[in-house]
């Protein structure tokens, strides 16, 4: 018997790519108004709540001693693809020299792919672990890094530190205990805590932009005004992600609508709304949008809409998940070509 879908996970993966396309739209955008505000309130919760949902789903990844090399493999080949296009791109817009091309370090949305095979490669060291010593350890670590200076894109290990926590805690989520989360007791009182939240970062985010900048951008405490404050804002932050995230599911559709399709194809969105945002940014598409006001946020969220739908494509699909398909070497034992 065929296990059915998970319509929940679809439905809410398809928001959050969204949510990520229109961030990176918006990312371009600087100075002191709402979009940069919205922006931040954005990178707050989106990608924690998608490394959250990864971790639910990662715990497969490594079963009676063996390691499921067919994600693993698949992540190195879209990582390797996903670096060298974007930097062509910037190569042939004469921003960069794509000989100035570097693995080891990314800032960019690439990093979430090399830090899924990190995380993916530590599950056997935590899958007997304790759920609680696990989290506080990944937790004090993620907290701890903003003391240290080194701790940046290299390896990608700040943002592997700092969302750790929101994976392991996918990863030993089970079904029913986010069944019980997701109860209207719970909802009662996790709704309002978000609004508030949000109604926070919204009226006071342009005075605290570096504050915000703890989670998404790799950048330690001593860029702050009190170093030794750092951690406490990176908990609140977490703090703030969490409760966000946890709203979020509540609003989530249960069932099978008309999103679903496009939350099960969130990696051909992810890679190529990057590539596209980039070519249109070097275009000059946000000459056109005027003082960043209303109209621009009308714009750039028809845009993410509208990339989402065409990205999700069946056609357009198949053609990245051709490119991205790999034959098992054959130490692994495996005969199957896989993706």
């Amino acid at each position: 018997m065929t296990k059915e879908r998970d319509y929940f996970f679809d439905n809410l993966k398809a928001v959050l790519i969204f949510l990520v396309v229109l961030g990176h739209f918006l990312l371009p955008i600087r100075g002191e108004n709402f979009l940069v505000v919205l922006k931040r309130l954005i990178y707050v919760f989106h990608m924690p709540l998608f490394v959250f949902v990864s971790g639910y789903f990662a715990k497969t990844i490594y079963r009676d001693g063996q390691y499921n090399f067919k994600k693993i493999l698949y992540l190195i080949k879209a990582y390797i693809v996903f670096v060298v296009v974007i930097q062509a791109v910037y190569a042939l817009s004469g921003f960069r020299d794509f000989s100035e091309i570097n693995f080891f370090s990314q800032s960019g949305a690439p990093w979430y792919l090399f830090a899924m095979i990190v995380w993916y490669l530590s599950v056997p060291m935590i899958r007997n672990g304790r759920p609680v010593p696990v989290l506080a350890v990944s937790v004090f670590l993620a907290l701890a890094a903003g003391y240290f200076k080194g701790i940046g894109d290299f390896l990608c290990l700040s943002r592997i530190l700092v969302f750790g926590p929101f994976f392991y805690l996918g990863y030993y989520m089970d079904q029913q205990t986010l069944q019980q989360a997701l109860t209207p007791g719970f909802r009662r009182v996790v709704l309002p805590a978000a609004v508030i939240i949000c109604a926070v970062i919204l009226a006071f985010g342009n005075r605290f932009s570096d504050e915000l900048g703890m989670v998404y951008e790799n950048i330690s405490y001593y860029e702050l005004d009190t170093v030794w404050s750092g951690a406490f804002v990176r908990l609140a932050l977490m703090f703030a992600a969490f409760v966000i995230s946890w709203a979020i599911m509540f609003l989530i559709p249960r069932g099978q609508t008309k999103i679903s399709a496009i939350g099960q194809h969130t990696m051909p969105i992810y890679m190529l709304h990057r590539i596209l945002r980039d070519v249109l940014m070097f275009a000059g598409i946000y000459d056109y949008l005027g003082d960043w006001g209303w109209f621009a946020l009308f714009v750039l969220t028809c845009l993410s809409i509208w990339v989402v739908h065409v990205l999700s494509k069946p056609k357009l699909v198949n053609c990245v998940e051709k490119v991205l398909k790999l034959h098992t070497p054959k130490f692994m034992g495996l005969k199957k070509t896989y993706r």
